[in-house]
Formats: C-alpha cells, sequence, structure tokens
C-alpha cells in the first residue's frame, strides 16, 4: 500500500511540472512569483450603498515584473533560452521607453467596461513626483488560462487590460507613483510604494 501511494504522488508531482529540456528556461517558484506579483498589485472594489458599480487590480509592470512574468511565459511555452533572452531584451527597451501596468476590471453593468474605446466613459492618469501623465488603455486579447497563469488574481467575469503611460518605467520604478482611474461613475486610486 505504501509503494502503491509512493508512486501515486511521485506520477502526480511528474504530472504538475513540464520536462524541461537543456536548453529550457527553469520557471520562478510558485509561491514566490505570486509574492512578487502581489506586492507589485493594488486593488480597488467601489460601491454606490449596497450597490457595487466596479472592481479592478492593477499590476505594475515594472522590470522585475515583466522580467518574472516573461519566465512564467517561457516555461510553459518552452522557449529556448535564446528566445528568452529577445524577449526579455525588448522588454528592457520597452521599459525604457514607457510606463506598463497591467489591468483587470469589472462592471456588473457591461456598457461601463469601455475603458479602451474612444468615447470611454473612464480616464486613466499616473502621477509621479507631482507630474500628470494620461494612460493609453487597451484590451489585452491572450487567452484566459494564459492570463490566469501570469495575473493569478484575474478572473472569467473581469476584462483584462494594458495601460501605457509616455513615461519611463525605468525612471518611475523606485519612486512613488499613483494610478487614477476616474469616471462619472466613481473614482480610485492605486498607489505603488517605491521598492528599494
Amino acid at each position: 500500500m505504501v509503494r502503491v501511494l509512493a508512486l501515486i504522488f511521485v506520477l502526480t508531482a511528474c504530472a504538475q511540472r513540464p520536462i524541461l529540456g537543456p536548453d529550457s528556461v527553469e520557471p520562478m517558484d510558485q509561491g514566490e512569483y505570486q509574492r512578487l506579483i502581489s506586492r507589485h498589485t493594488a486593488s480597488t472594489d467601489q460601491y454606490s450603498g449596497l450597490y457595487q458599480t466596479f472592481q479592478a487590480h492593477v499590476t505594475m509592470l515594472t522590470t522585475e515584473v515583466q522580467s518574472a512574468t516573461l519566465r512564467q511565459r517561457a516555461s510553459f511555452l518552452q522557449w529556448t533560452q535564446r528566445d528568452f533572452q529577445t524577449e526579455r531584451e525588448k522588454a528592457v527597451q520597452e521599459a525604457n521607453a514607457y510606463a506598463k501596468f497591467f489591468m483587470r476590471f469589472y462592471s456588473p453593468e457591461h456598457e461601463y467596461d469601455d475603458l479602451h474605446k474612444g468615447k470611454s466613459i473612464w480616464k486613466v492618469f499616473l502621477e509621479y513626483k507631482g507630474n500628470r501623465f494620461e494612460g493609453k488603455v487597451t484590451k489585452v486579447s491572450q487567452k484566459f488560462v494564459e492570463l490566469r497563469s501570469i495575473f493569478p488574481y484575474m478572473d472569467r467575469f473581469s476584462t483584462p487590460y494594458e495601460i501605457t503611460f509616455n513615461v519611463p518605467m525605468t525612471t518611475i520604478e523606485q519612486n512613488d507613483v499613483k494610478v487614477i482611474l476616474t469616471s462619472s461613475l466613481g473614482q480610485a486610486e492605486f498607489n505603488f510604494p517605491a521598492r528599494k
């Protein structure tokens, strides 16, 4: 009986992790990865009386977070080390040009979930050292299963967005910043304290 249980345990453990080749990218420890995402995420749950108006999670895609998310993707897509380095270099170049944030957004009223549209009721701003930058919001088109493995708080009822600001991430990531989501429906602030 003990041998059978040991065999089941070994087979289950093997089924959980893909077999890595000699040139494969090793993923981060899952617990460590989730803690990293959690440290760089702020959230809100807004109500008008007893009625929920919207909720959102916003993750600051610092160079550290982007490197970790690329490592996760590289692992489950079985990229080679070369593919991973190429993608990582692209991410570093982007981080030197602008700041990116990932947002999970949900509103019980579907018509209010329009952050990516030209005539949206929403505006998104980044405040950094007394300066304010307006964000450009795009809807993320990746499959739910991939997004869920990268952002554990993602759910099937929410819409994934990427917000881009015209300020380098490498400039702001070591300082306190605030993302403001505002509309006639309400306002939320997402504070990201400096991590030194």
